[in-house]
C-alpha cells in the first residue's frame, strides 16, 4: 500500500507547495486491517494535511515497529514559526497544525475555505482508525507543531507443531 500512495502523496503535497519525506523501514509487515478503507483513511488524512499547511512547509512521515503494531507518525514543520521568549531564552515554536483554517460543517465534516475541500473531522477520523483496529492519536508540541501517531496491528504468524 505504501509503495502505491507515497509517490501520489508526495505529487500531491508538492502541488500545494509542501515537501512530503517518508521513512520506511526495510521490510514492512503486514497489517491486519480492511486495505482499501486503511487506504481511504490514510489518503483522506494526507489530503487535509496537505490542505492546512502552508506553502514551503514540510511534513515528514515515519512508519517503524512498535511492538506488536505498526506505528506512523506524521508531523509537520510550518514554514512560518514564532520565536516566543522563556525563561531559558527564546526559541522557535510551531504556530501550524493540521487544523488550521478549518470550519466545522456539521458534525462530521470539516471545510477548507482557502481550497473548498472537504474532509472528516478528527474525531470521525479517529472512529474509523478504531473500526480498522488501529488507533489515532493527536498531540501538540510547542516546538514541533502538531504530530499525528497512528498504530495499526500486525499479523502475528503462529507455528504450526
Amino acid at each position: 500500500m505504501f509503495q502505491q500512495n507515497v509517490p501520489r502523496w508526495q505529487k500531491q503535497a508538492s502541488q500545494r507547495g509542501l515537501t512530503l519525506e517518508v521513512i520506511l523501514p526495510h521490510k514492512l509487515p503486514l497489517v491486519v486491517s480492511d486495505p482499501t478503507m486503511l487506504n481511504q483513511v490514510l489518503t483522506g488524512l494526507m489530503d487535509q494535511i496537505t490542505h492546512s499547511l502552508p506553502p514551503g512547509s514540510h511534513i515528514q512521515v515515519q512508519v517503524m515497529l512498535a511492538g506488536h503494531q505498526l506505528k506512523l507518525q506524521l508531523q509537520s514543520q510550518p514554514k512560518d514559526e514564532v520565536e516566543v521568549a522563556s525563561e531559558k531564552g527564546a526559541r522557535k515554536v510551531a504556530k501550524s497544525s493540521f487544523a488550521t483554517g478549518l470550519k466545522s460543517v456539521g458534525r462530521l465534516l470539516m471545510f477548507q475555505p482557502e481550497t473548498g475541500s472537504l474532509s472528516l473531522n478528527m474525531s470521525v477520523t479517529k472512529n474509523l482508525f478504531q473500526a480498522l483496529g488501529g488507533k489515532l492519536i493527536v498531540r501538540q508540541r510547542p516546538e514541533q507543531g502538531e504530530v499525528l501517531t497512528i498504530f495499526l496491528p500486525l499479523e502475528t504468524r503462529k507455528l504450526e507443531e
